[in-house]
C-alpha cells in the first residue's frame, strides 16, 4: 500500500513540475476546421481575440496555421486578410505563402499525410487591451473549391523580441 501511495505521489508531482515549468507564452490560439478539405471562395474563415486577455504594453506575434493533405495542388497559396488589429476598421491585404519547396516536399510537419505549417503573419505588433480584434482569412486562388486544405488556425503568442529583452 505504500507503494502504490508514494507512486501516486511521485506521478502528481512531476505532472505539477512539468504544468510549472512550461513558459508557454501563447495567449490564443484556434483553429477552424474546413469541410472535406474543401474551402470555398467565398468562405471566410474569421477569429475573434478578446483583448482583455492581452498585456498592455506588449508586443505579440500573429501567425496562420495551415493544415493541408496530400490532395492540396499547389506549392502555394495566395489569401486575402483583413484585420482591425491597426484601426477600428477592417483593413485588407493580400498575402502569399509557400507550403513547399522547389523540389514539391511539403514544409512544415506532416503525419498520416496531413502537413501543419506556421506562417508568420505580422510580428510585434502593440495591441490595446480595450478593443476586441477581428482577423479574416479567405483564399482568392483561382480554384473554387480550393481542395486539400483542413484546417486554418491563427496563433497570437508574446513576440519573441520582447522575451529576449527580459532575459
Amino acid at each position: 500500500m505504500k507503494v502504490r501511495d508514494n507512486t501516486r505521489f511521485l506521478f502528481i508531482f512531476l505532472f505539477i513540475l512539468f504544468l510549472v515549468s512550461c513558459n508557454n507564452e501563447g495567449v490564443f490560439y484556434q483553429y477552424r476546421h474546413i469541410d472535406r478539405g474543401r474551402w470555398y471562395s467565398d468562405s471566410v474563415i474569421q477569429f475573434k481575440i478578446d483583448a482583455t486577455a492581452l498585456n498592455l504594453g506588449v508586443p505579440y506575434d500573429l501567425s496562420i496555421e495551415i493544415t493541408s493533405n496530400g490532395r492540396y495542388p499547389y506549392r502555394d497559396i495566395w489569401m486575402q486578410v483583413a484585420h482591425n488589429l491597426t484601426d477600428t476598421t477592417l483593413q485588407y491585404e493580400k498575402v502569399h505563402y509557400f507550403l513547399a519547396d522547389d523540389f514539391g516536399r511539403w514544409l512544415g510537419d506532416g503525419v498520416g499525410g496531413l502537413y501543419q505549417l506556421s506562417l508568420p503573419l505580422y510580428l510585434s505588433v502593440p495591441l490595446d487591451t480595450t478593443y476586441h480584434y477581428v482577423i479574416q482569412l479567405k483564399h482568392i486562388m483561382d480554384d473554387n473549391p480550393l481542395h486539400g486544405i483542413e484546417k486554418m488556425g491563427l496563433k497570437l503568442e508574446v513576440s519573441d523580441k520582447h522575451n529576449r529583452g527580459r532575459r
